[in-house]
């Protein structure tokens, strides 16, 4: 007789970024190897899964197919505009009402220009501060005829605590040749709008 006590489900393996889930141990190392998960990727709040984008995020708190228990907590925690968890419907109220996304439906420009960066790297949220430190990441993919002209493709901006300011992929402004997939995790369908 077998008197295991793990359920199956404990028997699975658990990618702890995107939470896939493997049979074998050697899926999931293989999984890790071409995935690339970094900690700069948007993560959801409540359950801490790993997203590709904040509009994957967004899909996996509110979209048409949510995670339920991630969407009750969001819906009375959540801000909309950043997609941050906040400690209680008061705070949630406040920041909504400076947070740094909202009203913001152009483009790389405008999006840039309202994180209200100034000289000095100071951000301007209405309220005195210190100097701010941000880290700017730009994920590269090839053009040209042979794929070895460098193209920025995907931009990040995080702050001094690793947490995302900004986030976007970027259409090149001519053909791109080779996505360099395995180092970026960019294809065409993020570089085409």
């Amino acid at each position: 007789m077998d008197y295991r006590s793990e359920s199956t489900e404990t028997l699975r393996n658990k990618c702890a970024a995107c939470f896939r889930q493997f049979n074998r141990k050697e899926h999931l190392v293989e999984h890790m190897k071409i995935s690339h998960h970094s900690r700069h990727e948007p993560m959801c709040g409540i359950c801490k899964k790993h997203c590709r984008s904040f509009e994957s995020l967004r899909e996996h708190l509110i979209g048409p197919l949510p995670k339920q228990e991630c969407k009750n907590i969001f819906s009375i925690l959540g801000c909309r505009f950043c997609l941050t968890i906040l400690d209680n419907s008061n705070s949630r109220r406040a920041h909504e009402g400076r947070c740094q996304f909202s009203g913001v439906n152009a483009g790389l420009l405008a999006r840039l220009a309202n994180l209200g960066i100034h000289d000095k790297l100071s951000i301007d949220t209405g309220r005195t501060r210190g100097p701010q430190v941000v880290a700017l990441a730009c994920k590269m993919v090839g053009g040209g005829s042979d794929g070895s002209l460098d193209l920025c493709a995907r931009v990040c901006i995080i702050d001094e605590y690793e947490n995302i300011i900004f986030h976007t992929y970027v259409k090149p402004t001519i053909p791109v040749t080779n996505y360099r997939y395995i180092f970026n995790c960019a294809s065409s369908r993020e570089t085409s709008n």
